[in-house]
């Protein structure tokens, strides 16, 4: 009770009570009281009287609706007349009374509390309604209201952003526009007898936006009823799944190439074990080779005819270590060579690959810059290159035209080709005069199992190893192509300008100078009989005395019992029971001093790190070669300055 009087304020209780009502309450005579009052809750009516000294009832009915607009508040004076009663009103008062008719109050409490109770639930759904429609407005979902014939009603902005199209032209239409053709009808028809039997439906669309680009959406359509429970409309709430489609898409994709790959890496497994028995048996050629040609002139026909043998087994032993690379078992064996007898000798076996309609140039200079690679995998880019351009010109014919040259990259160089650096390279070109290229797809040919070929025909792999390749070479890869007419892709490798003439010396002139054994004892272990017959043989020809055993145990043996009458032990690191890293910790446990050597078939990536850390000076891959058994031999016995001279 806002009210001055005590003795008002005991009548206005009395007439309360005489209704029925049993107030809690309390009586305040200034805006201070007020206040401080309001700030406790729970107040459920408020008697304001209309006239008091301190105060009056149109401010306070004010204060009330500002800090309690929900508060119902009955003004009583004695005497008003009707534009005071009209300004308490719009001030907020719910009933007006005289305090010569307070008979009226509980009817008036009554019906002012049931008002305010009216009035709070009525403002409690605008608030939900208003939130709701916000929550419409807002979301990111499409929302579609029709009529029990497809017709548009309402959509909210989020179909806009899904379809394209503005909300203004679209309502009234029905929801044909949208379709994309891509939909069966049948579909179309279960939709429309589910949800006009009263049921949800629930699925994904196929539509066509206003761009005219084809969208995916996953969708909810309830129907809504009235009062008497007839279907009125129906609401669509959608979501837009296009990303999540070209993701599933995308996935599926990755998930036949991630099968390719097993498959390759199932192949790969198959190749390495064939690899290192491939390269058990050219150790042995090769071996066998060299010591038969070392017992020569260097002048006879006969060596010329052995180190062509060897060349052509070194060059087996290439291959080997690509097979070897199938399975991610060799890592790059790089040395300073020239690329020109690489290329040639690798043209010479693709030869018979060549379509019969197409035909080959070559310009390839006897000398050329020096490059720092490794030759297998120089030899696996010109293959992948190579069968692209072939694959370019089936069926229409051409030139496929191979040239090398030396090339200096300045800043001109640069403004074309920014993926280069400054500096001397040796540029390799390889360019047919097919089909070419068009920009979109040669932005992709670099990316793995990106192919044009028709199933079946291609991996997608080959450009992708090609880039592989020259990144590990820290060169660059340059394609121009134009559809029409053909492509030339430019490989630029770095000039190795630590290089000297030595990589151009024959290799019976280079070995001339190699460290003699003086008869110290090696312990070779191999349990390939021929490959230990073969090095046997080159170790005695180089100088020393050897032991040989194809039992690991039996060596170890051996060793313990006569361990300070060994010099360097030579063993294979892949062998059944007891491998060779085994054998030389057991070894080195004994006479750490002792240096060891392994052979492998494998070129396991970090397995030299791995060995190294163990003890073992050096692993060797196989066939093994005279000229670097000997130095490797002799530098592990302090006998070179590591040149190849005997100190």
């Amino acid at each position: 009770m806002v009210e001055d009087s005590v003795i008002d304020a005991e009548l206005l209780l009395h007439q309360l009570r005489a209704f029925g009502y049993a107030p809690d309450w309390e009586r305040v005579d200034d805006e201070t009281g007020l206040l401080q009052a309001l700030e406790r809750p729970g107040w459920e009516l408020v008697l304001c009287d209309f006239t008091m000294p301190r105060y009056d009832g149109l401010n306070a009915l004010k204060t009330i609706r500002r800090i309690a607009p929900d508060l119902p508040a009955i003004l009583v004076s004695g005497t008003i007349d009707e534009d005071v009663a009209v300004e308490a009103m719009r001030a907020g008062a719910y009933d007006y009374l005289l305090k010569d008719r307070l008979t009226r109050l509980g009817a008036a409490a009554e019906r002012s509390l049931r008002e305010a109770e009216q009035r709070r639930t009525r403002r409690q759904m605008e608030n939900q309604l208003r939130l709701l429609f916000q929550a419409i407005e807002t979301s990111p979902a499409s929302i579609l209201i029709t009529d029990t014939e497809g017709r548009i009603r309402y959509a909210n902005p989020g179909f806009a952003r899904m379809t394209g199209y503005p909300l203004d032209d679209i309502r009234g239409k029905t929801t044909n526009f949208l379709k994309s053709g891509r939909m069966a009808d049948a579909e179309y028809r279960r939709l429309w007898e589910t949800i006009r039997a009263g049921k949800e439906w629930q699925g994904e669309f196929c539509n066509r936006g206003r761009d005219g680009q084809l969208f995916w959406e996953s969708a909810i359509i309830s129907p809504v009823r009235d009062s008497q429970g007839r279907i009125t409309h129906f609401v669509k709430v959608a979501e837009d799944i296009t990303h999540r489609k070209k993701s599933d898409e995308a996935y599926h994709k990755l998930d036949v190439q991630l099968r390719r790959v097993q498959k390759m890496e199932s192949l790969g497994e198959l190749a390495s074990g064939i690899a290192h028995d491939f390269n058990n048996f050219l150790g042995s050629i090769v071996t066998n080779l060299q010591l038969a040609r070392a017992g020569l002139d260097t002048d006879s026909p006969t060596a010329d005819y052995l180190e062509r043998a060897a060349e052509a087994s070194r060059q087996a032993a290439g291959l080997a270590r690509q097979m070897l690379s199938l399975s991610r078992r060799s890592e790059p064996r790089r040395q300073s060579i020239r690329l020109g007898p690489v290329i040639l000798e690798t043209l010479r076996w693709l030869e018979a690959s060549l379509p019969e309609d197409v035909k080959v140039a070559v310009d390839i200079p006897e000398s050329s810059g020096i490059v720092l690679a490794d030759a297998s995998q120089i030899q696996q880019l010109i293959v992948n290159l190579w069968s692209n351009a072939c694959y370019a010109l089936q069926g229409r014919g051409g030139v496929i035209k191979i040239s090398l040259t030396d090339q200096e990259v300045d800043a001109a160089t640069l403004a074309t080709h920014p993926e280069l650096q400054t500096g001397r390279y040796v540029r390799l070109t390889v360019q047919d005069n097919g089909s070419g290229m068009d920009p979109e797809v040669r932005e992709k040919i670099f990316e793995p199992f990106f192919t044009t070929k028709p199933e079946g025909q291609g991996t997608g792999l080959g450009l992708s190893v090609v880039r592989s390749i020259v990144d590990r070479h820290h060169g660059a890869v340059v394609v121009e192509s134009w559809p029409g007419q053909g492509t030339a892709m430019h490989v630029f490798l770095p000039v190795d300008t630590s290089a000297t003439a030595a990589v151009d010396l024959p290799l019976p002139m280079r070995e001339r100078s190699l460290p003699l054994g003086q008869g110290e004892r090696v312990l070779l272990v191999e349990d390939h009989a021929l490959v230990r017959k073969a090095t046997r043989s080159l170790l005695e020809e180089l100088g020393y005395r050897v032991e040989a055993f194809d039992d690991p145990s039996q060596a170890l043996a051996r060793f313990r019992a006569e361990a300070e009458e060994f010099d360097a032990v030579l063993t294979d690191l892949s062998m059944p029971e007891m491998n060779g890293a085994e054998l030389a910790r057991e070894i080195l446990g004994i006479r750490p001093a002792i240096p060891v050597l392994v052979t492998s078939g494998y070129d396991v990536p970090g397995i030299r790190q791995h060995i190294r850390g163990l003890g073992i000076q050096e692993v060797l891959a196989k066939p093994i070669e005279r000229s670097r058994l000997a130095i490797v031999l002799a530098q592990s016995l302090g006998k070179t300055n590591g040149s190849g001279q005997t100190e």
